[in-house]
């Protein structure tokens, strides 16, 4: 009765735990708290050439050509600031989505992994054996192998079933509350 459980738990947290750790878990915001340093003083460097295009302006020139130069320089700057800040910002955000997509994956692999192992180490053991009162035809032989025992219901098949039938329900309430 273990094994039963053991499999049914194992295929819900392979359903509900990826998407949990996809919208509400957010490893990456831990990346966030590291790279906020470096947008602060991007943003700050932005603010500074800002200001400074806004003194270039108001100050006095000995000519409206070497005023137009200066205004120019200092407009250059603003936009390569705003370059790295944009480039930051965009990294900031790709490495979010990376950090995100790989612990998604990565635990849709590892519980998906250790059904795998479950079901190999338990292959020869039936989940359930059921009433000969109860026909199964004409998938006995495919619901009990490779257990070899009549009327009895395998880890593969039962791995399968959980699988399926968690990924339906799954589909439907999330659609459902959509």
């Amino acid at each position: 009765m273990t094994l039963f459980a053991l499999i049914a738990l194992l295929s819900l947290l392979n359903t509900i735990l990826p998407d949990f750790i996809r919208n509400y878990l957010k490893v990456s915001r831990l990346w966030s708290a590291r790279n906020a340093s470096e947008v602060r003083h991007l943003q700050a460097e932005v603010d500074d050439a800002r200001e400074q295009v806004e003194v270039v302006r108001n100050a006095e020139h000995s000519g409206e050509y070497a005023k137009t130069i200066k205004i120019m320089r200092a407009e250059r700057k603003v936009a390569e600031a705003e370059a790295k800040l944009k480039s930051a910002r965009g990294m900031e955000n790709l490495m979010r989505m990376g950090i995100d997509t790989a612990m998604f994956y990565g635990s849709k692999v590892l519980l998906a992994l250790i059904t795998i192992i479950v079901s190999f180490r338990n292959r020869g053991s039936p989940v359930m054996i059921i009433d000969e009162g109860i026909s199964l035809a004409p998938f006995t032989g495919l619901l009990s192998f490779p257990t070899g025992v009549a009327n009895a219901i395998s880890v593969p098949a039962w791995a399968f079933s959980c699988n399926l039938t968690f990924r339906l329900i799954y589909g439907f309430v999330k659609n459902r509350g959509a």
